[in-house]
Order: C-alpha cells, then sequence, then structure tokens
C-alpha cells in the first residue's frame, strides 16, 4: 500500500488541489488529512469537501476546533485569530458538523497518526527539536507515528538508544526491524521551512520507505483571494515566502 499523509492545508486550494493531483500521479492508495484543512486561506468550505471526499482518514487540528468554537483562539497570535474568526463566520454548517466529528488521533495498521503530537495530542503541544521527539517516542507503541502542526517536515528514528534526525527528504526502514520513525509531512496550504512549495509525504508499506515531496502551485493565485477578503498581509505574503 502507498499511503499519502497531509497537513495544515489551511484553506489553501490551490495547494490542496495541486497536491492530489501529485498523490494521483505517484499512484497513491489512499490519502490521509492529518487535520487543519481550516485557518488562514480563503477557501475553507472547498477545502472540507474535497478532503472529506478523498481523505477517508481524517484528523483535528487546532485550527479547526477553532473554527468550530472561538474559545480555543486563546492562544493564537492576532493575525490567526482574524482569519479563524472569518472562517468561522463563513464555514457551512454541514462542514463544521464534518470538522466537529474529527478524532484528535487515529491507529492504522503499524502507524499512529495526530495532528500535533502523541502525547496528550488535545493540548496542542509542537515537536521541534531532537528532545521533544524523544521524549514522544514513548507515547505510541506502533512502529511508526505520523504527525504535522509545525508545517516543517522532520524524519526522526528511533533504534535501541540511538535518536537521529534526518537531514534527507526520503528514508528506507526496510529490514530494519527494531527501527521506529516519528515524522512530521510538512504543510501543504502554509509551509514555514522556506520552501513555498506545497508539502506532503508518501510511505509505502511494501517498500517500507517515507518519501517527503513538494509540489509547486500557484501561491499567487491564492494570495489574491487572501487579499479580496482582506485578509491580513502578513499571512498573505507569508505563502510566497515559505515562513
Amino acid at each position: 500500500m502507498r499511503f499519502a499523509f497531509i497537513s495544515d492545508i489551511h484553506a489553501n486550494l490551490e495547494a490542496l488541489e495541486a497536491v492530489f493531483a501529485d498523490a494521483d500521479k505517484n499512484r497513491v492508495d489512499e490519502i490521509i488529512c492529518l487535520g487543519d484543512i481550516v485557518g488562514y486561506g480563503a477557501n475553507p468550505n472547498e477545502c472540507v469537501e474535497l478532503v472529506s471526499k478523498n481523505c477517508p482518514v481524517t484528523l483535528l487540528g487546532n485550527h479547526d476546533i477553532a473554527a468550530i468554537n472561538l474559545e480555543y483562539t486563546q492562544n493564537f497570535n492576532i493575525h490567526a485569530r482574524i482569519a479563524i474568526e472569518w472562517t468561522s463566520q463563513t464555514l457551512s454548517e454541514s462542514n463544521k458538523s464534518f470538522l466537529k466529528a474529527l478524532p484528535v488521533k487515529k491507529t492504522k495498521e503499524a502507524m499512529t497518526l495526530v495532528h500535533s503530537t502523541p502525547y496528550e495530542p488535545n493540548m496542542w503541544y509542537y515537536i521541534t527539536s531532537l528532545e521533544e521527539a524523544a521524549f514522544n517516542f514513548q507515547f505510541f507503541n506502533t512502529r511508526v507515528c505520523i504527525v504535522g502542526h509545525t508545517h516543517i517536515p522532520m524524519i526522526v528514528t528511533l533504534e535501541g538508544d540511538d535518536i537521529r534526525g534526518h537531514q534527507g527528504k526520503f528514508i528506507s526502514f526496510k529490514d530494519r526491524d527494531m527501527m521506529r520513525l516519528l515524522i512530521n509531512t510538512g504543510s501543504v496550504g502554509q509551509p514555514r521551512d522556506r520552501d513555498n512549495r506545497s508539502c506532503y509525504g508518501i510511505l509505502d508499506t511494501c517498500d517500507e520507505s517515507f518519501t517527503i515531496r513538494r509540489v509547486n502551485y500557484n501561491f499567487m493565485k491564492s494570495q489574491e483571494k487572501m487579499r479580496s477578503i482582506k485578509m491580513p498581509e502578513f499571512l498573505v505574503t507569508r505563502i510566497g515566502e515559505g515562513r
């Protein structure tokens, strides 16, 4: 099986469509969404509807829950709060119902799936360092855990007591039965690693490998839409800069 993992779409329809097209070209069997479908971008309804049709497994992200209940914006910065208030007013009731029913964590085959961290996933903590990754390995029992939330792709392996971060965009764990992996699949709609291309990942269970893919999309069209609904310029600019 070839699984594609998408996360942090943030209502960026152009990016989402480009990633779906790329996944199709790469003969993916199933697409899994790790949350944050909405927030920041101009097409929350369209993105929720595309994900609901194409992703049999979808998780809840912190922006998704905030769009349903604005009390969850307490820790949002001013830009994120403006965006989520607009999103909450714009989302249809049926799409809000879809988001409300999503789980924060799920186990599928040999994979643990979560938007933020396997440790207290509904607290929306971040994994941004090797030390934080090492701490989180004790909170999942599967071989692989895949997360989103930081908007930055990351591959960390644990083999015995040896924990390593991998700089490349591909890892094979074939014939490495003791190796466990914690992977951040990056962001579809708002990458923050100084690369403005959409980011997602493909896990091949036959080859026992994971590949992080980058996809070009028409970010200027996304920016035009954001400006038309008067999103903060900071949010508009950052998707062109990948930050």
